[in-house]
């Protein structure tokens, strides 16, 4: 009997630990800004191919705010917040803002579809198929996003889908240096 409760407890604990960790992979349990250990430091090494076959590699630009956003395919948020990242992409611009997407623990021609399907297909976009960018960024699941300022310090943190007022607030906070 005490047996047969104890593999209860333990089979009980392992089950809520696989819920946490699959609701935070899809932005479902700690969707916000979040404190990380890369806040205030900067930002990680990001290098790599983009979906357009060119080299890349972030670099800290005066007069570039960066946003750097880590999603896949297989991930309902991200195919919601692809339009929208979109969009300012474009509308930021002309502010000395460059959104930078990752595409991670996915494949390119799943990427592609994607984007095309959203209508994203402008984004830059640098390929990450296994996991290691978004490892370096400390990110815990899709999508994250982080915001870098102009002397490569990043300086916010989003996990989940992300919210417009929160892009919209951090970017004029931080590219209006």
């Amino acid at each position: 009997m005490r047996g047969r409760r104890a593999a209860a407890v333990v089979a009980l604990v392992a089950t809520a630990a696989v819920v946490v960790v699959l609701m935070t992979a899809v932005g479902g349990a700690s969707s916000g800004s979040s404190r990380s250990p890369i806040i205030g430091h900067q930002a990680p090494a990001l290098a790599g191919t983009t979906l357009s076959g060119a080299s890349f590699r972030l670099r800290p630009s005066p007069g570039t705010t960066t946003v750097v956003n880590i999603w896949a395919s297989w991930c309902g948020p991200c195919r919601n917040e692809l339009p929208m990242l979109a969009t300012a992409a474009t509308r930021w611009a002309r502010h000395g803002v460059r959104l930078v997407t990752v595409n991670t623990r996915d494949g390119p021609v799943a990427a592609r579809t994607l984007l095309k399907e959203v209508g994203a297909r402008h984004l830059l976009t640098v390929q990450d198929p296994q996991g290691r960018l978004a490892v370096t960024w400390g990110a815990t699941g899709v999508p994250e996003t982080f915001v870098v300022d102009q002397r490569g310090v990043v300086r916010a943190r989003w996990v989940g889908q992300l919210r417009q007022g929160w892009l919209d607030s951090q970017l004029h906070r931080w590219s209006a240096q």
